[in-house]
Order: C-alpha cells, then structure tokens, then sequence
C-alpha cells in the first residue's frame, strides 16, 4: 500500500459542497437548515455512569438524548445497541446522516483508537444502513426508542470502542465490546423496527491515517505501515545525490525509528526518490534514483543485514502538492523528497501492550483507550473571529476551546463555536466542504504539526477535499443566530510527556497551552 494523494475527478459542482470525495457514501447533494437555540451540545441529562449526550442531528432541529448499550460482538458481524429519546414537545426525526442523500440512515462510525482501525456500518444494495430503520417513524415526545446498528466483526480482544456519531454528541468513547451471548435486553420502552437489508450487504474496515509533520519530514502512518517522507532540501546539497552537513542527524532518527518499528519478517524497506518538477524527466528520474540509492546505503550501515532494502527513483511522477500556482515554491519544496516506507511489526492480538492496554498496539504512540467522557470541561480559551461576507453582511462566530484529551493512540481536539451574527451554513469557513481541515495541533517545544486522522484508503482524495476524517462528519448542525456547534477531530497523540499543545484554529488564530486532560 503506497500512501498517496490524489485529486478526486469528476464531481458534480451540486454534490460537492457536501460529500466531496468519499470512499463509502456517493456524493450527495446539500440542503439548508436552520435550527432554533439550544443549550450547550455537551450538556448531558444522566449520571455519568451512563454513556448519554444530548443530540442535534445534521438536517434537523430536534434535541434528542443518545445513549450508548454496547457493541456485541457476533461471529460475522457486530451489533452496536442504543437508545434515543425526543426531548423535544413535539415530533422529531431521529435519523443520523451525513449527507443530505443518507437521511434515512444511522450513519455512525466506529473507531479502535489502539488498533488503528475504522468500521463503517453495513449497507445495503440501496444504500440503507443495515439494523434499525429511522425513516418509518418519527420520536414521539419523551419516549425512549432501542435501536441497533450492524457492523462488520470486531476481532477477540477488543474490549472498548469509539462512536462517532454525525452529532452535536460527537463521540462516545469506552463503549463496551462483549459476546453477543452474555448480551442483556434492551433499555427503551419503545423498540425501532428492523430493516430487510435489500440485495448483497457491506460494510467497511479500514486503517486510520495519521500525519505528523515537521521541519525535516512528514510522517503517514497506518496500523500496517509507516512512510516518512523526507525533505530533500535537508538531506543533500542544491541539484545533488551528495548528503548535507545536517544529513547524519536526520537519517540516524530514520534509522532508530525504523529499528524500532519495521518488521524484518515483511521486508522490503522501500526508498523512493522524488524531484519538483524542474529540468528533464530524463535528468529527474536519474537524480532521484542516485539520492534514492545514497539514502538506502546510509540506512543500510546503520541497520545492518537483518533487513532488506530497495530503492528506485520516481522523478516528477509523483507529486504530492499541485505546482505551478500562488504557492508554487512551497509545493515544488513538498514534492522534493526520499520516502522511506515499511511495513509495522505487529503484536499478537489479545496481548497487552507495554502500557497496559486493552488490545494489539500498532503503528502510533502506546496508550489506552479513553474511558466515556460526559462532559467537556471548562473553556480554556475563547477568541471572535468577525467579518463581511460578499454581501456586506457581518458574520461573527466565538470559538471556546475545551481540554483535548488522548483516546488510544491519539489526541482528541474538542471545542464549541458559536454563531454571534450571520446565518451558519454548510460550509462554513472551517476548511473546504464544512470540516475542519483548516485546524492543527502543534507541539511547540519540537515544532511538530500533528493533522487530522482520516479513514483510509490512502487515495480517497487530496488532502484539501471531504475526507473520511476521524470527525463529526459535519461542522455545522444549529445554524441560528445564538446557537452552538460542538467540533471535534483526532490527531495523532504527541509523546506522553506533553502535557500541553498549540490549537492552530485556522482563522480564529493559535490557542497557546491547551491542556491534555489526563
């Protein structure tokens, strides 16, 4: 598997705005919505206990109490079980989308933050989420409706899970995983009906994709492989294969990390050799391939003959930023580069890690599973961004950051913006499509840029379009004047000894000294 990104083609201009590229759903059209205001998404109605948040769903304006059973676990697929409840006076709709074309659908996911994997529910022929079917009915006023949703087998071992729901509840972390033998009933008074699934069923399992950059290289990593792309610019002298003066410092962190993660069982370590796209595609090719191949040597003599190598050079084949426009020398640098991929040693599943957790821990930082969070905590720094639209219309929103905390192997950023003039939309400023792709976390003692996990595959598109990211799906859900979104998104965990970290917040400028809760 080659970690790479390319641009998404043929998208129709009127599903863009939502759906983007996307690897599980079709691109879906947008639709507007307007909600009235509601208390802070965070809030919560049961003891903590309980695995309960309040809900505002995308293409809704009904509040409604989530709760979260468990995940049962079944020889050929899992079962996640929940409740909801209208804490509205009147009707609501109790579908959970993420794009205007799924309404209908319980469109949750399921994350295993130490095992770095993604699941994404079973669908039908129609496109209709297997389990509960929400589009029969609407809630009645405080009634609590069981409802299920059915995934693809989680493997023995996995005690916890995460469930991101397309919410204003965002995730739902520690949810228990247990045989579907040991299973208690349900905890509702009402019971949603269940679907017949329509033609063949499927379901997706896919790697999550963290991306750590720094000033010598950028880092994809994956539960079954690492690249770490290495700056050309920093390892050789100008238009040369020869290595610089700061070259041995860069290439012995390389070879200690490979060392310390590559299988030698899973050979080989692949170096690639890639130029901007200057000069001839002849003169290309044979540079990349010397600096390939002087990369290789030196990793060799470092690591010795436990593993083997391979090394080929690529030219301007393959880039991985757009030249040619107002950022040309920034993306000529990117495209500038030695990637040196392998695959991950991996640990029997159902062992515990050196930290003592649940399950197999591959690919990034050790660390447990986050137990269920009710509440987000206090804000620690809040801060307006204020504009015009192209209308002349003042726009205002206030964005109040709340602790991050770690799940796993990453590190969950958490805050709340609120609309203080202008109506929200979809897309609404927080990067293309409504996301957040804008938003970094920054380590600030090594200069680090963490940035948002996405669920693979490697090419569902560039890293400007709607990726599958480990977010709500959605950045906009109440879109009044006076009303809250709650935003979330996962990064890779920075080192345990950090305690506390920059939000790069887009617009709304850096947030300095961000706690990590413990």
């Amino acid at each position: 598997m080659r970690f790479r990104r390319v641009l998404c083609a043929g998208v129709v201009a009127s599903l863009v705005l939502l759906a983007g590229c996307s690897g599980v759903e079709p691109d879906r059209p947008s639709s507007q919505r307007r909600s009235s205001p509601a208390a802070s998404p965070a809030q919560t109605a049961q003891p903590s206990d309980r695995l309960v948040k309040v809900a505002t769903a995308a293409l809704s304006t009904k509040r409604l109490r989530l709760e979260m059973l468990r995940i049962e676990r079944r020889p050929e697929e899992s079962v996640l079980r929940f409740t909801l409840t209208n804490l509205e006076k009147g009707l609501a709709s109790i579908d959970f989308p993420t794009s205007a074309a799924s309404t209908g659908n319980f469109d949750f996911k399921l994350i295993d933050p130490v095992g770095h994997k993604g699941y994404t529910p079973l669908y039908d022929e129609r496109d209709d989420s297997v389990g509960s079917d929400p589009s029969v009915r609407s809630a009645e006023p405080g009634v609590t409706y069981d409802a299920e949703l059915h995934f693809p087998p989680i493997p023995e071992g996995v005690k916890t899970l995460t469930v991101l729901t397309p919410s204003t509840a965002g995730e739902f972390t520690g949810v228990p995983v247990i045989d579907a033998s040991t299973a208690s009933a349900g905890a509702g008074t009402a019971t949603l009906p269940i679907r017949t699934p329509q033609g063949e069923v499927s379901g997706g399992v896919y790697d999550l994709f963290g991306i750590v950059e720094d000033p010598v290289k950028v880092t994809t990593t994956s539960g079954k492989e690492q690249e770490v792309g290495l700056r050309t610019d920093v390892l050789f002298d100008f238009d040369s294969a020869k290595l610089s003066d700061k070259a041995a410092q860069v290439l012995d962190g390389v070879a200690a990390e490979t060392k310390a993660k590559a299988d030698p069982a899973k050979p080989p370590i692949r170096i690639e050799g890639h130029t901007d796209g200057k000069g001839t595609g002849d003169y290309n090719i044979r540079l990349s391939r010397q600096r390939a191949q002087t990369v290789l040597e030196e990793l060799r003599t470092r690591l010795g003959a436990e593993y083997r190598y391979e090394a080929e050079g690529k030219g301007e084949t393959e880039p991985v930023a757009e030249e040619g426009g107002a950022d040309d020398e920034q993306a000529r640098q990117k495209n500038r580069r030695v990637e040196v991929s392998y695959q991950i040693r991996q640990r029997t599943p159902g062992t515990a890690t050196a930290s003592g957790g649940q399950h197999e821990q591959v690919g990034g930082a050790e660390g447990q599973p986050a137990a269920f969070r009710p509440s987000d905590g206090g804000t620690v720094a809040s801060r307006t961004n204020e504009w015009k639209d192209s209308f002349g219309t003042r726009k205002a929103r206030r964005m109040d950051v709340k602790p991050f905390y770690r799940d796993g192997g990453y590190l969950v950023a958490v805050f709340e913006i609120t609309n203080l003039a202008g109506n929200l939309v979809e897309v609404d400023d927080y990067g293309n499509f409504g996301r957040f792709e804008e938003f970094t976390v920054l380590d600030p003692a090594t200069n680090v840029r963490y940035m948002r996990v996405r669920i693979g595959p490697e090419n569902w598109g560039e890293a400007r379009l709607n990726l599958m990211a480990v977010d709500p799906g959605w950045a906009v859900f109440n879109t009044d004047v006076g009303t809250v979104n709650r935003g979330f998104f996962y990064v890779p965990a920075p080192p345990p000894g950090v305690k506390a970290v920059t939000f790069d917040a887009g617009r709304f400028g850096r947030f300095a000294n961000v706690p990590i809760a413990e």
